[in-house]
């Protein structure tokens, strides 16, 4: 996030100048909290904010301001793999305090380690959906305000975060 501010900062006055837009790049996660994953969903939901602020404050100036927020496409781009969770998990699970180490079990953790290892395995390997929604984003004479390229099973779990109650 903080690189994003450092770029949008230093081509703002370009930006003003050219009537341009701004296409960041977040994830569904920046839209639906998930447990056991704080860091990167924290970090999402900042690119969802500092966007939705900076389409307001660059309204005055005609900036386009659009986000685009990829489902699970893991296993088209390899950022993450089965070996690197499990290398990561045991990296956390070691670096972790008693104290959180018990309140959350052994148990639990190694159940969502393999959660997220299968989910690897099941992200899209078609990237075409991803590339398409960032080349509207760019070139859209009309863009929308998000672009969600993602399936029908995310597409419902995003919406039914973002309109539900918690309690369902």
């Amino acid at each position: 996030v903080f690189g994003m501010i450092g770029v949008i900062k230093t081509f703002a006055p370009l930006l003003r100048r050219a009537k341009g837009r701004i296409v960041n790049i977040s994830s569904m996660m920046g839209r639906m909290p998930v447990a056991m994953r704080s860091p990167y969903v924290i970090s999402k939901f900042a690119v969802e904010g500092l966007s939705d602020c900076l389409r307001h404050e660059m309204k005055m100036w005609d900036v386009k301001v659009i986000v685009v927020e990829p489902g699970n496409f893991t296993a088209g781009t390899s950022i993450y793999t089965a070996e690197g969770i499990e290398k990561i998990g045991k990296e956390m699970w070691e670096g972790m305090d008693e104290e959180v180490r018990s309140a959350y079990g052994e148990e639990l953790f190694k159940k969502k380690i393999a959660l997220m290892k299968r989910e690897v395995k099941n992200g899209s390997t078609d990237l075409s959906l991803v590339i398409d929604a960032i080349v509207c984003a760019l070139t859209d004479v009309t863009p929308q305000v998000r672009y969600q390229p993602m399936g029908l099973y995310f597409k419902t779990r995003v919406f039914a975060a973002w309109h539900l109650p918690e309690c369902i």
